[in-house]
């Protein structure tokens, strides 16, 4: 990405109303010097997912939603 002061073109229609963007530029961005084994990563995706509040069982959901009147033929 070119690091670059000029303006944006008004001829772009998307980029018209938000004359005052500004794309940050990753260029520079230093990569991870640290680095984990598998283990680690996954008790850290497993830390990182506990803050979420769980996922609702969806089979349980559907299973509820269905309808259980019996067909009957007359």
């Amino acid at each position: 990405m070119i690091n670059s002061d000029t303006p944006v073109p008004l001829i772009d229609g998307q980029l018209h109303d938000a004359p005052g963007l500004e794309f940050s530029d990753w260029s520079g961005m230093a990569p991870h010097e640290v680095r984990m084994t598998f283990e680690q990563a996954v008790r850290w995706n497993e830390e990182l997912l506990s803050m979420f509040p769980p996922k609702p069982n969806r089979a349980a959901l559907d299973a509820d939603a269905k309808c259980k009147v019996e067909f009957r033929f007359l």
